[in-house]
C-alpha cells in the first residue's frame, strides 16, 4: 500500500516536471547560456537576437529571455548532466547577486529630494 503512494507520488512529480518543462520551451543549455551573457553585461535584445541567429526554428520569444535573464527560472536535474547542473545552480545564485547589486547601485545613483521627486 505504501509502495504504490510512493510510486504514484513519483509519477506526480515527474508529470508536474514534463509539464513546467515544456510550458517553459527553453532546454536547460539555453537557460545556462542566458545566464553566462546576462553575467557579461548582454542586454535582453542582444541575447534574443543571437539565440534566434544561432537557432533559427527555437520557440524561443523575448519575453521568455526577459523572464530568464532575472535568475526566474528552474531547471530539473534530469534535463542537464550533473556537473552542468551544479554549474546552473551557481550562475543563477551569480545572476540573483548581479541584479541586486545592480539594484543597490541605482539606489546610490538617485537621490530623492524633499518633494519626493527623484534626480540623478
Amino acid at each position: 500500500m505504501n509502495n504504490k503512494k510512493q510510486e504514484n507520488n513519483q509519477i506526480k512529480a515527474e508529470r508536474r516536471e514534463r509539464k513546467r518543462t515544456e510550458k517553459r520551451s527553453i532546454k536547460g543549455e539555453e537557460v545556462i547560456y542566458i545566464f553566462e551573457k546576462v553575467l557579461e553585461g548582454w542586454k535582453t535584445i542582444r541575447i534574443y537576437n543571437t539565440m534566434i541567429q544561432m537557432n533559427p526554428i527555437s520557440e524561443i520569444i523575448k519575453k521568455k529571455v526577459e523572464t530568464i535573464s532575472t535568475g526566474n527560472c528552474k531547471v530539473y536535474p534530469s534535463e542537464l548532466t550533473k556537473e552542468r547542473f551544479e554549474y546552473y545552480l551557481q550562475l543563477r545564485e551569480n545572476v540573483y547577486q548581479f541584479h541586486s547589486e545592480k539594484e543597490k547601485e541605482k539606489e546610490k545613483d538617485c537621490i530623492i529630494t524633499s518633494d519626493s521627486t527623484v534626480t540623478k
